[in-house]
């Protein structure tokens, strides 16, 4: 009788035991828990793509700018006409100083009306740098910002408006017009301006 109260007591510990062992940690940390699953870690948001940035009037404007960094290619009049047969096709740009062609009818936007076919080689050069930011502009890098409703397959004459980054460091807005919006080879632009105090804010910023 003695035996069996001294077997009794004995599994009753051990038990007790058990159920002690079994409050201390939680989960799998080794008993170091307070007995929680820790929460899942929130996961890591997407960089959402551009949606423009194979639109076909967008690369238009940025093969535009990155043939006008070699022009003697002649590339750049698949977008741009310069023919003097077609003297009277007119461009939009913003002149930059007082050298530049059409500086002197620029508007009160800082933009100028100009006519490419008009232009002599000298005038041509200078308004290709003006285009360029002196070949600064990183085209590949331009952003539309807005596209006033022209769908990314492009339909008929387009205007959007977008930042570009040039090489040393600079940001710049302007605009860009053009027809027709859906071969990225071959169209007729027919503006591409840079806000007036881009420049200058992002040199100041930098």
């Amino acid at each position: 009788m003695k035996t069996q109260r001294t077997r009794a007591v004995a599994v009753i510990a051990v038990a007790a035991g058990l159920v002690l062992s079994g409050c201390g940690g939680g989960g799998d940390d080794g008993g170091k828990g307070d007995g929680r699953s820790s929460a899942s870690a929130s996961p890591t948001p997407t960089v959402q793509a551009d949606p423009y940035l194979k639109a076909p009037w967008r690369l238009q404007v940025v093969n535009l700018l990155t043939a006008l960094r070699t022009p003697e290619t002649g590339k750049y009049r698949n977008w741009m006409s310069d023919d003097p047969e077609y003297w009277t096709t007119d461009f939009i740009y913003t002149p930059r100083d007082s050298g530049d062609p059409g500086w002197s009818n620029r508007g009160s936007d800082g933009t100028s009306v100009v006519y490419p076919g008009k232009m002599d080689p000298t005038e041509k050069k200078t308004f290709f740098k003006a285009l360029t930011h002196d070949g600064t502009v990183l085209a590949d890098t331009l952003t539309v910002v807005d596209a006033y409703g022209e769908p990314v397959t492009g339909d008929g004459p387009y205007k959007f408006t977008f930042t570009v980054k040039t090489s040393d460091g600079k940001q710049l807005s302007g605009m860009a017009l053009g027809s027709p919006a859906t071969d990225a080879d071959h169209s007729t632009i027919g503006r591409i301006t840079y806000d007036s105090t881009s420049a200058t804010e992002a040199a100041s910023a930098s």
